[in-house]
């Protein structure tokens, strides 16, 4: 896949390279904004036990 990529990607325009990686850049977002969403429960409790830990270091 990465080779023929390669092929595509210096056979075509600069443009063409460079609007196909924005798109693709973009297309990126959804996913992780999904994975934002379904794991924001896990990260919002290990934030809480990171700033606790904190806190305990600082009072010690």
């Amino acid at each position: 896949m990465f080779c023929i990529f390669i092929v595509v990607g210096s056979s075509a325009s600069l443009q063409a390279v460079v609007d196909f990686s924005d798109a693709m850049i973009f297309a990126m977002v959804f996913p992780n904004i999904i994975g934002l969403l379904i794991l924001s429960p896990v990260v919002r409790e290990e934030v809480s036990k990171y700033l606790k830990a904190i806190k305990a270091l600082k009072k010690a």
